[in-house]
């Protein structure tokens, strides 16, 4: 999951200023056909925009995830029901939906491409699992209870939400298995044990120019080699772990870790995929000569391994003296 923050500050909700002690999550369908997140954005980010407003968009075509408003504010998201609203107690997010899609009535649409609109609410809803999961760690919520993960249409059945259909209208006029039940699975299934690419504390690795620039965040990401590359495509950012240390610098980097060159003096240092003994060899040695090191790491057969700039992989710093 790519999370970048887009917040709406120019919407009446987010001024008016109000928070709530979050209870759920609910997960929406925009109910258009429009996969780009930044319409939206564009769209809501101003003052006259008062009648909606909601914690987060995925995005159709890529399933980024934009936050648009501080996840313990008051949204406008649901509406109202019988028994009050999910506004009060909900964080909601819309997934967008896509173009090939044109609705005819209510909730009813045709579509002129299955397989590329299968494509879409399938990156979506991987996309709503992910962050779901990430939510449900953030609140300390169980998303197996009733009423603490809920569709827009489950919120109007338990009296909380205005009349809608949303997002089980779109997997079924899809055809697609989904269902919220099989939805809390897959969040719950997502909170599991970390791999060994993820933070130890099962949290998650942010991408910013500094710990303390939330504001500059790029992303948060579950796998450290795609918060690396994130990093390396944002000049001056750095990925720190959940406890705010960072852990790899990026390219041009002005924090954290800071580049370096070092000398070869053998013809036959071997160029590794990582940074062990345990990663195969690429085939191809460094030679005699001068290389710049934009990142270390531990690992087998030697004391220290470096990652070369030019992409090439991992070289063994026990025979490379740094100038």
């Amino acid at each position: 999951m790519k999370l970048v923050q887009s917040i709406l500050t120019k919407n009446p909700c987010y001024t008016a200023g109000r928070k709530i002690t979050v209870k759920g999550l609910m997960l929406h369908s925009v109910g258009c056909p429009q996969p780009k997140a930044s319409v939206f954005i564009n769209s809501w980010n101003s003052p006259s925009y008062d009648n909606a407003c909601v914690h987060g968009f995925i995005d159709g075509n890529d399933g980024t995830v934009y936050q648009t408003l501080p996840w313990n504010h008051r949204g406008w998201h649901c509406g109202s029901g019988s028994k009050g609203s999910g506004n009060n107690t909900h964080i909601g997010v819309e997934m967008c939906e896509p173009a090939c899609i044109r609705y005819t009535s209510g909730s009813n649409f045709t579509c002129s491409d299955l397989a590329a609109a299968r494509a879409v609410a399938k990156r979506t809803y991987e996309a709503a699992v992910e962050l779901f999961a990430y939510l449900c760690k953030q609140y300390n919520l169980n998303p197996a209870p009733d009423g603490v993960i809920i569709s827009h249409r489950e919120g109007h059945s338990r009296g909380i939400a205005s009349n809608h259909g949303d997002p089980e209208h779109l997997w079924k006029g899809l055809g697609l298995g989904y269902t919220m039940d099989g939805f809390r699975k897959d969040v719950k299934a997502a909170m599991g044990g970390a791999g060994t690419t993820e933070p130890e504390n099962g949290g998650w690795y942010r991408v910013r120019k500094s710990w303390t620039d939330a504001k500059s965040q790029k992303g948060a990401f579950k796998v450290l080699a795609n918060a690396k590359k994130c990093a390396d495509e944002n000049p001056g950012y750095s990925v720190y772990d959940e406890s705010g240390k960072a852990v790899y610098g990026g390219k041009e980097s002005g924090s954290g870790f800071s580049s370096y060159l070092v000398q070869v003096s053998i013809t036959d240092l071997n160029i590794r995929k990582g940074p062990g003994t345990d990663y195969g060899k690429t085939g191809k040695y460094t030679g005699k000569g001068v290389f710049t090191i934009v990142e270390e790491a531990d690992g087998q057969g030697a004391s220290l391994w470096g990652k070369l700039k030019s992409g090439a992989g991992w070289i063994s710093l026990d025979y490379a003296k740094k100038i």
